[in-house]
This record gives structure tokens, sequence and C-alpha cells, in this order.
């Protein structure tokens, strides 16, 4: 395979930004596309050498100048919670973009329970977490029959990023109050992973892409209870930190519109836990 050169889907967010500097780091030349070229963001990237063409996964064209001279692909994507649809879409563009620019080494970074959604029993069918997970486990069927000379499937579990500024504050009641409320209990077992090992997975496996073929990975840094999580987080900034262990009425009333509480849901019964402990 020729000196790599990289597509990175995300590339201003957690994983794709991972991945970028880590490949930058090798010397590897990065694309990536930028919605905002002038965000803080993208700037940053440009500093290390990432080549940023304006533009998002529904611009074919832009997709098509961001894959030229491209040998992989890096896939990650968030979900449209308007627009649930959007991601499977957005997947085949850039998918078929890459190989129509003949693209060699297409990585999907999943979601950590994605590769057999069916035992999520704690799953409503058709809820937000449902769709979400069933989006993903599609895409990686897309992946490996997409007919790229190599494919890798990774599963990250939940970021460890999610706990410090600015993710944190999707839980505001933990910053603002000291308050974590959430449908785990406090001996639910999570699977961390720095995002830092998220871009050293997806870099690897580009410098070695045969090694890497046809491997489906879950992984995680760290297995760490709830409870022990806020305990930690409590000594690093210096707050009491509690955990609000919600009831099963009020998960009942809240998870079919809170997408947060559904997942947590799902983790709470171990079932996107156990596959990828070792």
């Amino acid at each position: 395979m020729s000196t790599p050169q990289i597509f990175v889907s995300g590339a201003t967010g957690c994983q794709g930004g991972s991945v970028s500097r880590y490949l930058r780091s090798k010397g590897i030349a990065v694309h990536a596309l930028a919605r905002d070229p002038n965000s803080n963001k993208a700037k940053a990237l440009e500093t290390i050498g990432v080549k940023l063409v304006p533009g998002d996964y529904d611009n074919k064209a832009a997709l098509e100048e961001a894959m030229k001279g491209c040998t992989g692909l890096f896939l990650v994507l968030m979900p449209d919670f308007t627009n649930l649809t959007a991601e499977r879409r957005w997947a085949t563009n850039v998918l078929n973009s890459g190989k129509e620019a003949g693209v060699k080494h297409a990585i999907f970074s999943s979601g950590f329970s994605a590769g057999n959604p069916d035992q999520l029993t704690a799953m409503e069918p058709g809820s937000f977490t449902d769709i979400i997970m069933r989006n993903k486990h599609a895409i990686e069927n897309q992946t490996r029959d997409a007919g790229f000379q190599y494919w890798t499937i990774l599963r990250p579990g939940a970021f460890m990023a999610n706990y410090v500024e600015p993710f944190v504050r999707m839980y505001p009641d933990l910053v603002d109050k000291g308050v974590f409320a959430t449908a785990m209990k406090p001996n639910t077992v999570l699977p961390l992973t720095d995002t830092v090992t998220i871009g050293k997975f997806g870099g690897e496996a580009f410098l070695h892409p045969a090694k890497f073929h046809g491997k489906e990975i879950t992984y995680a840094d760290e297995w760490i209870e709830v409870e022990t999580i806020l305990q930690k987080l409590s000594k690093a900034v210096g707050r009491d930190l509690k955990g609000e262990y919600l009831s099963d009425e009020e998960i009942m009333d809240q998870k079919a519109t809170n997408p947060f509480i559904a997942g947590q849901l799902v983790m709470r019964h171990g079932q996107s836990c156990d596959q990828g402990r070792s």
C-alpha cells in the first residue's frame, strides 16, 4: 500500500480530532471537511497541517475534493436528533465518495454495543436509542460490504472527556449543583475510553491495514463504577459530587424524551459492557 493519505470525518470533534492529531504526529497527510473553516477548531487543525475543504456530508462535490488522493477514510458520525435517517445517508455519501476516489481502507468508529443491538433488551423498540444503535449497526454492515480492500470496525467505550469541560455541560446539574441524575445504579460499571486511545487505534490501523483488516474491536481503557467516577471527580475538582439515582418510575417518565436516560438504562442493565471486557 502506498504512503497513507487519510480522509477523516468529524475532524473537529473528539474522535476525528484525535485521529487527525495522531496521524499528523506520524507525518501522515490528513484531509477533512469543515462546515465552518474559520472556527477555532478548524483553525487548530490547519495549524498542524490538516487540509480542510469547506462543506458537509451532503455536499458531494466537497467530499470528492476532500477525498482526492486519499488511501484511507475514517468514518465517525454524530446522530442528528432532528432527523434520525441522516446518519445512514451521510455514511453512504462518505463511503461512496471514498470508493470513487480509490480509497483502499475504510474504518468505521461505531458504538460500543452496535455489533449486536438485538441483545439490548432494555432498549425500547423505535426509541431514540434503538434507532441510533441500529443505524450504527447498519453502517457497520455498509462498511464491511462496500468493497474496500481493507475494512475495520472500532467500537470505543464511553468517553472520559464527557466528564470534563466543555462536554460535561450535557449534565448541567452536575456542573451547577454537584448532582449527577442518572438511570444507572451506583455499582453500574462503565467502559471508559480516553479519546487519545481512539486516535491511536485509528491511526495505527491505517499504518497497518493488513493487520487490522476484517477486525471488529470493542475496547475501553478502564472499567469503573459510577460511584467511583463521582468520587474521583470530586477529588479532582475539590467539590462534593453526588449521584441522584432515579427510581424506576422517574426513568419511565423520562426515557421516551431523554436519550441520555434511555442510554443509561441500557448501561444499567449491563448489556453493553460484558462483550468488550477481557
